[in-house]
């Protein structure tokens, strides 16, 4: 199994690579790993927002889904002429591990406006900005992946502020909920 995360802080001392951050990045990033050491599988780690009523600070998840959406869309301000299908994760056929299952949304940015917020994250319950490219990436190459999150913070006007405060200790719980696969 080969651990991924955007950065190397949210590895920690795990054996992992990098992929960058956002879903162009991490898309790319994850190509190229896969890439350079095709693996059986793979999980993605890191830390990520939970929308307001859908998860609190500390607690892990483990993807079922990732999906993907712009807020512009979302808005009403712009328009995707395809947009991106959900994906479903590899979550079910891996060891159990101390995480509830969730529905992932990726999107360009952090969503900061109580309005954007109320909209974008109807139907899912974290924002987390890498998700999507990943699993992607693996669904290209025919590889089972399973995402990890730590909640850091609550999507909405707080979360950066949030995610400062905790998130060392979000990366610590994803690392931590991991180590049955990897053992």
């Amino acid at each position: 199994m080969k651990v991924l995360a955007a950065v190397a802080e949210e590895l920690g001392a795990l054996n992992g690579v990098p992929v960058g951050i956002g879903p162009m990045l991490s898309s790319a990033g994850a190509m190229r790993a896969l890439l350079e050491e095709p693996p059986e599988s793979v999980v993605l780690i890191g830390t990520c927002g939970a929308y307001p009523g859908r998860g609190k600070i500390g607690e892990v998840i483990i993807a079922e889904q990732v999906g993907f959406s712009s807020g512009t869309a979302v808005l009403g301000l712009g328009y995707v002429p395809r947009p991106p299908s959900p994906l479903p994760c590899t979550y079910d056929r891996l060891p159990q591990i101390d995480a509830r299952p969730a529905r992932v949304l990726t999107c360009p940015a952090v969503s900061t406006d109580p309005h954007l917020v109320d909209r974008i994250g109807d139907g899912w319950d974290v924002e987390h900005l890498e998700s999507y490219g990943v699993v992607w990436a693996c669904k290209q190459l025919g590889i089972r992946c399973s995402v990890v999150l730590g909640i850091a913070n609550i999507v909405g006007p707080d979360a950066h502020v949030e995610w400062l405060t905790n998130r060392e200790m979000a990366q610590e719980a994803a690392r931590k909920a991991i180590m049955p696969w990897l053992e």
